[in-house]
């Protein structure tokens, strides 16, 4: 089975959903052979030549090689200016590339002028038109030979983020062009999305295009999708270590070998309001402690990863307490709750001590009331208590705020604002986002709503605020008086542009140091990506 993941999306570690496929079906003696286009299509566009009227394109252009290189310099995590100046040349020399193909392609989103991902009609014509994408020649270069060397391929087409989408269908069109009777199964987030939301149906072929669309963890559907072909009988199939064999050759755009794994799919808290988790409505599944604990340490033998990336949507307090007694032997981060067990120091000097590097964690309102009307789970005070355990250890905190859910108003963000610049030296990234009502979410059908996007494949809707707290109004208080504020600005500007929490690890101190030299020297306390914390 010929496994790809197509452009484009952020490239700092091989994909992980078909690498789990390679190791699930490679474990039942079933040949696998996995193409990362998404990392293969940004080096493509970044060896192609372009013309350029402005300065800083030509420059970009000229830069580019030495630009990639310094992405996978540990050392340049230490400039800012050099790591935010590589960043922009990428991008912008990308942009310059795919501009002459009518699509502006980036080191993290792909659009087209004339289609957009949310239409039906227009993915089955990238599909039919597949010349047309920025990256047909290397579809052809790549995937063609996988095709000739099988007359009854099956492809599988991982799509994870919607600017994936209208690759992945000229990926489609390519394929059904060279071998119609290949079978071609599409999967990952966004087809799963989709589903969950009645945007398509699972039954959904695109005009013929698809042969199957599998919804939920990959080894389940493609476990199902095979036992069914074989003998009419479904079967799910189970957790498999993944396996990264044929990304081994790539440079992925990270200062260190990073890999990534799950302990679980789905949420194991689910009962948060407006949440796509609970709208889809999957089911949580993790992997047993002893078995997960043998995957990383079989990882970390093949690999010698510099950086584990747990990709869960929750790292659960029970993989929390495994990790800390079971140590993966490299430097780790991951998302997490604001559970009771980081309200105990010596917990997270024990996640410290296991490599815990940085935890994502999701405060989403500094107001108790309107935590409470989301369901959230968490108190205030056992929040504050927590962001002091971690930083106490040196554990690096990558917060993410909400504002303008329907529960929430001016004085409720301001609040918000409050607890953040209380806290803000021991906060050491900031992912400030603006609430999106999705379309299938409970709530829904209790607020006026509009189309969000145009297309009947978007998963968001606008929606009149309750409280008259609306998008234009929270983006002028975002501008004004949340941004601006000055413990608040320093954190902002920390995020990395682009790869965000993919790189925020190497700007902290466990990871910032140079394999060659030892350790890099302090940052200076005036560079936005110094770690504020009371050490």
């Amino acid at each position: 089975m010929l496994l790809i993941y197509p452009p484009a999306a952020r490239s700092a570690e091989p994909p992980l959903g078909i690498a789990r496929l390679a190791g699930f079906l490679r474990s039942r003696g079933c040949e696998a052979r996995c193409l990362d286009l998404c990392h293969e299509g940004i080096e493509y566009l970044l060896g192609l030549d372009a013309a350029a009227e402005d300065t800083w394109t030509r420059g970009a252009l000229r830069r580019r090689e030495s630009a990639a290189d310094a992405l996978r310099d540990i050392a340049s995590f230490q400039s800012r200016d050099r790591y935010d100046r590589a960043v922009g040349d990428l991008n912008r020399a990308m942009r310059a590339v795919s501009s002459n193909a009518g699509a502006e392609a980036s080191l993290a989103d792909y659009r087209e002028a004339a289609r957009s991902p949310l239409r039906k009609a227009d993915l089955i014509d990238s599909a039919r038109d597949y010349r047309s994408n920025v990256f047909s020649p290397l579809f052809e270069a790549r995937v063609g030979p996988e095709l000739a060397a099988s007359r009854d391929a099956l492809v599988g087409i991982s799509i994870c983020y919607l600017s994936q989408a209208l690759c992945a269908f000229a990926l489609v069109g390519l394929i059904k062009a060279a071998l119609p009777q290949a079978r071609i199964l599409l999967g990952g987030g966004l087809i799963t999305s989709w589903i969950a939301a009645g945007a398509i149906a699972a039954a959904e072929t695109f005009g013929g295009l698809v042969d199957a669309m599998l919804s939920g963890p990959g080894e389940e559907g493609l476990g199902g999708f095979l036992a069914e072909a074989k003998d009419g009988k479904k079967s799910p199939g189970a957790f498999s270590m993944p396996d990264f064999e044929d990304f081994s050759d790539l440079r992925y755009f990270a200062p260190l070998k990073i890999v990534p794994y799950n302990f679980s799919f789905g949420c194991p808290w689910k009962r948060c309001s407006f949440c796509p988790e609970r709208a889809e409505d999957m089911p949580y599944r993790g992997t047993p402690s002893p078995e997960a604990a043998a995957h990383i340490r079989s990882l970390a033998e093949r690999h010698s990863p510099g950086l584990f990336h747990f990709t869960d949507n929750e790292i659960s307090p029970l993989y929390l307490r495994s990790l800390a007694e079971n140590p993966p032997g490299s430097p780790w981060y991951g998302f997490a709750r604001f559970s009771r067990r980081l309200l105990d120091p010596e917990f997270c000097a024990a996640l410290a001590a296991s490599g815990c590097a940085m935890l994502q964690l999701g405060l989403e309102s500094g107001d108790q009331a309107v935590l409470d009307a989301l369901g959230k789970g968490t108190r205030i005070d056992e929040i504050a208590k927590a962001l002091g355990n971690l930083a106490a250890v040196s554990i690096g905190v990558y917060l993410y705020v909400l504002f303008g859910t329907p529960v929430e108003d001016r004085g409720a963000a301001m609040r918000t604002r409050d607890f953040l610049a209380l806290h803000s030296s021991e906060i050491d990234f900031l992912n400030v986002a603006v609430f999106n009502l999705p379309v299938s979410s409970r709530e829904a059908s209790m607020l006026e709503t509009k189309a969000f996007y145009e297309g009947e494949l978007s998963l968001y809707s606008e929606f009149r605020h309750p409280k008259g707290w609306g998008r234009a109004e929270v983006r002028e208080f975002l501008a004004r008086d949340f941004e601006a504020f000055p413990e608040i600005k320093a954190i902002v500007r920390r995020a990395p542009p682009v790869f965000t929490s993919s790189h925020a690890p190497f700007f902290l101190p466990a990871l910032r140091k140079d394999p060659r030299n030892g350790p890099l020297p302090p940052l200076d306390r005036d560079q936005p990506s110094y770690s504020r914390k009371r050490r």
